[in-house]
């Protein structure tokens, strides 16, 4: 099974990606922005997104706050950070479940898709809220729609190494509206219940592949 258009999707770099100051090289380094990182997943679950500031974050991670202030230099970066962070984390996982367990099929395929998200809600701090908008003035939208066209990009590619899969514009954008009703399904589905309402979360698979299924024919 390829997955290459999921492993490229880790290595893309933003056009806002300089907003992030100190790329960290040493592990020392790397260590205090991994904890940064984890400690805003913590303080959504616990606040929401209006609970993340860099003075908080700070006291959490008991590091100084110039140490935060060193990666990112404003909140909006910040948070950008963690949104890129949980995606990665996210995609990792369905990395991991296709390792394990090739897709035979592109049902297949976006069914890890979803299962791999949901083992992300489940697991992940703050990746329920972060998955989705976090920052909602209109001037950083375009930021969302970029990391956003990417993930379709890598969705697409993912299933095309199928037969009888689809290409061209159409299929993209009927792909990118799969993603979305998976992801409006699971918000339901744990909106329900901590776990995520099992009955939920098999429409989260089912509707989608059904959609995509639907306009497999325009091959």
């Amino acid at each position: 099974m390829n997955v290459d258009s999921l492993t490229n999707f880790l290595t893309i770099e933003y056009a806002d990606a300089s907003l992030l100051r100190n790329s960290p090289q040493q592990n020392r380094s790397r260590q205090s922005l991994e904890t940064i990182l984890q400690v805003c997943g913590q303080l959504i679950d616990e606040s929401g997104h209006a609970g993340v500031t860099t003075a908080e974050v700070a006291k959490r991670a008991d590091i100084a706050i110039g140490t935060v202030y060193r990666f990112f230099p404003d909140r909006i970066a910040l948070m950008l950070g963690v949104y890129d962070y949980m995606l990665a984390r996210y995609v990792q996982i369905a990395l991991d479940a296709f390792a394990e367990k090739p897709a035979e099929t592109w049902q297949g395929a976006f069914a890890t898709l979803v299962e791999s998200t949901v083992v992300a809600r489940r697991t992940i701090p703050g990746y329920k809220a972060t998955h989705y908008r976090i920052l909602a003035d209109d001037e950083n939208q375009g930021k969302y729609q970029e990391r956003t066209r990417a993930y379709v990009d890598a969705v697409v590619g993912l299933l095309s190494q199928y037969e009888g899969v689809p290409s061209g514009e159409a299929w993209w954008a009927r792909v990118g509206v799969a993603i979305e009703l998976s992801r409006t399904l699971q918000r339901l589905a744990f909106d329900d219940s901590p776990e995520g309402d099992p009955g939920l979360l098999e429409e989260a698979v089912r509707v989608p592949v059904d959609y995509l299924s639907s306009h497999s024919a325009d091959a």
